[in-house]
């Protein structure tokens, strides 16, 4: 686990990513954004990966939503790059929680996915023009992390298993409102909700690596 004083100094970025993100003036979330996701990588390096499987692939999941910062970040937003970057980070984390999952289905939590998935999609699918194609494979990515993870919970409850079910789901949260704000209806406080989820999820996973 990372110690107080490294999780407050993540915290004040985070916060400095989410207050400096304003209309006239983005210079604070250009800066504290990477910045945040930057001291995570960093202080995983600093603890050590070790030699598990599990933890490069996470230290990679890490790095390329660095990537996936950046570009959303470019003068000329890049979504399209962006959104592979992410794609890429998503499936790293499948590729981690597949080192500890054993194959099996819990029927009701899938079919509660799949259900939120097929309504989430349905209301989207009217704004999204050319998108539409890359979006359901990004959303049966993100189904399909959110399944392990919390099949990794139900099956075998422990502090590490709550940390990645509870990480997958709150990421979850952060693309479900990033979507529903760019793609369906603006919405008040919107980079509040996608920030303060994405930043918390990514906390999450690191602190898997490190507890």
């Amino acid at each position: 686990m990372f110690t107080l004083p490294i999780n407050l100094l993540i915290l004040i970025c985070a916060l400095g990513s989410i207050v400096g993100d304003r209309e006239n003036n983005r210079t604070g979330h250009y800066i504290f954004k990477p910045l945040t996701m930057l001291l995570l990588i960093g202080c995983l390096l600093w603890q050590g990966i070790g030699e598990l499987t599990f933890s490069y692939a996470i230290f990679i999941g890490l790095l390329f939503s660095l990537m996936g910062d950046i570009f959303l970040m470019l003068p000329k937003e890049r979504f399209i790059a962006g959104l592979l970057s992410f794609l890429v980070a998503h499936i790293a984390y499948i590729f981690a929680f597949f080192q500890v999952f054993e194959p099996q289905v819990t029927f009701w939590w899938l079919g509660v996915l799949l259900a939120f998935a097929v309504v989430f999609y349905g209301l989207l699918s009217n704004n999204l023009g050319g998108l539409k194609v890359p979006v359901i494979v990004y959303i049966s990515v993100i189904i399909t992390m959110i399944w392990i993870a919390g099949e990794l919970y139900l099956q075998s409850p422990s502090d590490l298993n709550m940390i990645i079910a509870v990480g997958a789901i709150v990421f979850a949260c952060s693309d479900s409102a990033l979507a529903w704000n760019k793609f369906k209806k603006p919405f008040k406080g919107a980079q509040w909700v996608i920030l303060s989820t994405y930043f918390f999820a990514q906390w999450m996973f690191a602190q898997a690596v490190t507890g």
